[in-house]
């Protein structure tokens, strides 16, 4: 095994990305957004609701806040990083109970000088420590991890790793590089019993000790216990399946093979620095690993020859993605500005691959861009599922979050009110889905014979400012069949609503359609409300009285 450092390594690389063209997407269903802007050094993100999110900084060590994509001027936190090579403020994630306890975990290079600094002499430690988060600032609550300068051994300053998350297990998991070490971690079996200390993905309780049913307690040398999975060389993306809670992790390597790999129970040694890559093609093999009594090998379920500098990875497992991507894994890198797209296996356990990726490597170019879903995005440090279903990005080189999101969108009442008429049954779910579980209204009292005795009022939330078009769909019955619906869209330039389609309700489930190809933003109004009015009334005499109006589903459907 060629075991020269990657130059240059994966953060270190962002001098050789000179891309600054607009970041686009191989798919036509999708488009990328500026989220936020003005960031320097963006690595890490952590959102703390629907409109807040932390962001990491590497070089300067501070916390940004960002509320609706517009970073506040102050940052949460300013950290005395040691920011030489790969070092600086890395990883950050929130504690399961946040909402009660406001914890916050965060992953940085601590300087002995009291500042930042780049000189790599003047590096004390890595540590993940716990702090508080209130009103816009965090403060220090406790040490949890730290992983400290041996004069016995390197000590970087690359191969630092970073990334830090809460499992499914509420346990916190930690991955680091080597710092360039080279001790049983890295599979040194001259050294089998003399721990490095880092190069691996660590597993703590969330207040920092160790869990007794870690793989490797039952090892006399207490170094190794916190260990779920060591042979890692450095990595800067992990991430859980959200469909079987299982790891996986991405894995850089040194002149050749970048790895993405599946941690299928605890205990997995990597490799490094003997295997990199498929072992069939490696001249070491599993014979030449440090085996801890329990642990196993596995290969990568998918390698680049060139490294790419691989970097995050995560899951489009959003209602937002269409069924055809939807789950699918996607992965940054740093050295092209690439994002991957990869589709899983009916196991979960690897990626559907063939041709000449069927092999589990891409060996050129060509090979490595049948995956390649987007490009223009600079060196791609962390990926998240906001929670409003969207995917983000955090991009060091540009200093910016992005945002993918489809083209076309549909939503669903976000509210719903009676103008006339009298509910019957049902509720705002009712009118979410093509369920059976229906709105159910009959009429009300009206000042004139004029005026529908049934009018619905609904609303909700457009997710363009000024859709190119826009379609409405509403399913519904009544239970006599001399009973006209009338649906009306708000006309937000005239402030009144437009009638836009009249006719008979059916008896039995019907669905009518209406499409607005032109000047569709006039029915998007201030917060990008959208409102509709549905009204039911009498044609003539009806002689079961009170009848009922029955809406099972309502959609708006927009394209950007």
């Amino acid at each position: 095994m060629n075991t020269s450092k990657l130059l240059p390594a994966a953060l270190g690389a962002a001098s050789l990305f000179t891309g600054a063209s607009a970041q686009t997407l191989v798919d036509p269903d999708y488009f990328v957004e500026t989220y936020a802007s003005g960031l320097s050094g963006a690595v890490g993100m952590e959102f703390l609701s629907a409109s807040t999110v932390l962001v990491t900084q590497k070089d300067t060590g501070q916390v940004r806040v960002v509320v609706n994509g517009v970073v506040d001027g102050t940052p949460a936190l300013d950290l005395p990083v040691n920011n030489a090579s790969e070092r600086g403020l890395l990883g950050i994630c929130k504690h399961p109970d946040f909402a009660k306890n406001g914890f916050v975990y965060l992953y940085w290079s601590r300087s002995t000088t009291g500042g930042d600094t780049g000189v790599s002499a003047n590096w004390s430690d890595n540590r993940v420590e716990r702090y508080v988060y209130n009103s816009g600032t965090l403060s220090l609550d406790s040490l949890i991890a730290i992983f400290s300068k041996d004069p016995a051994q390197n000590n970087g300053p690359n191969h630092d790793g970073g990334v830090i998350m809460i499992g499914p297990d509420q346990k916190l998991y930690i991955i680091t590089g080597d710092l360039n070490r080279n001790r049983a971690e890295q599979n040194n079996q001259g050294t089998p019993n003399l721990s490095a200390k880092v190069g691996g993905v660590h597993r703590l309780n969330l207040d920092g000790t160790i869990p007794g049913d870690n793989p490797f307690v039952g090892l006399g040398n207490t170094d190794f216990h916190p260990y779920y999975v060591y042979g890692v060389r450095n990595s800067y993306g992990m991430s859980w399946d959200p469909l079987t809670s299982k790891i996986w992790f991405t894995e850089n390597g040194p002149g050749s093979y970048d790895e993405v790999n599946h941690v299928p129970t605890p205990g997995m040694n990597s490799g490094w620095n003997e295997l990199m890559g498929p072992d069939s093609r490696d001249p070491q093999g599993v014979g030449d690993l440090v085996m801890f009594t329990g642990a196993y090998y596995r290969d990568p379920e998918f390698s680049w020859l060139t490294p790419i500098a691989v970097t995050s990875i995560a899951w489009l497992t959003s209602s937002k993605f269409h069924g055809t991507e939807r789950t699918h894994c996607v992965i940054g890198d740093a050295n092209n500005g690439f994002l991957y797209l990869f589709q899983m296996n009916l196991a979960r356990d690897g990626f559907v691959l063939s041709g000449g990726v069927a092999d589990k490597v891409a060996d050129s170019s060509a090979e490595r861009d049948l995956n390649k879903w987007g490009s223009g995005f600079g060196i791609t440090t962390d990926l998240e599922i906001g929670q409003d279903g969207y995917l983000y990005g955090t991009s060091l080189t540009l200093g910016r979050i992005f945002r993918i999101r489809p083209v076309v969108e549909s939503v669903v009442p976000t509210s719903f009110s009676l103008f006339r008429g009298v509910l019957i049954s049902g509720n705002l779910q009712s009118l979410s889905a093509s369920d059976d579980n229906r709105l159910v209204t009959r009429p009300g009292p009206v000042f004139t014979n004029a005026e529908a005795p049934i009018q619905l009022i609904l609303t909700s939330t457009s997710p363009f400012v000024a859709p190119s078009a826009l379609s409405f769909k509403i399913e519904s019955n009544c239970s006599v069949s001399n009973i006209t619906q009338s649906v009306a869209l708000y006309n937000f330039n005239t402030m009144s609503y437009e009638t836009l389609n009249t006719g008979t309700a059916m008896t039995s489930d019907s669905t009518i359609t209406i499409n607005v190809s032109s000047d569709a933003a006039r029915f998007i109004g201030p917060d990008n409300e959208l409102r509709a009015r549905i009204s039911y009334k009498a044609q003539g005499t009806t002689f079961i009285y009170p009848w009922h109006s029955r809406i099972d589903h309502v959609q708006w459907t927009l394209t950007r």
